[in-house]
């Protein structure tokens, strides 16, 4: 080999090396950090669908609330929407306990947990007005600690 090859390969392998290397720490964290991205826009996902419910507990039991103190009447319909709507948000947080923390933190967990606890408390004296406010307030409880948790858990990004 001539000394003028020679002389390029020297300069060229350390450049090619350099090369692969950096394109390969470039890709390794830009995979890492879309990872986190990502795992951070299911957290906020499911923080935002978990209050969303919560918010719509929060609004039917509102609804029942308010009709009765003021002797309004539901039409059937209105019934059946409510109710439905409370149950379908009633599950889909019954759920969320059910995963976990796999996504949202455990306070959030404990938090939940004892809101389905609360909400199947019923008055032994049949006060359904009084369990209609007890849910009421434990759902408001909830939503607020909720949406602390979600804050912590989701600016750990």
């Amino acid at each position: 080999m001539n000394e003028f090859t020679q002389g390029i390969l020297t300069a060229l392998i350390p450049s090619v090396v350099v090369s692969f290397f950096t394109a390969w720490l470039t890709v390794k964290f830009s995979m890492g950090q879309f990872c986190s991205q990502r795992w951070w826009e299911r957290k906020a996902e499911a923080y935002s669908h978990i209050i969303e419910e919560l918010s719509y507990l929060q609004y039917c039991l509102g609804e029942w609330f308010d009709a009765s103190l003021e002797g309004r009447k539901f039409s059937d319909e209105k019934k059946v929407a409510l109710s439905e709507g409370f149950r379908r948000a009633e599950e889909s947080i019954t759920k969320a306990v059910a995963m976990g923390t796999y996504i949202i933190s455990k306070n959030s967990v404990e938090t939940l947990k004892q809101l389905l606890k609360e909400l199947a408390i019923r008055n032994s004296d049949g006060d359904w007005m009084g369990d209609m406010d007890n849910h009421y307030g434990a759902v408001k409880e909830c939503i607020e600690n909720i949406r602390e948790y979600a804050k912590k858990d989701l600016e750990h990004r």
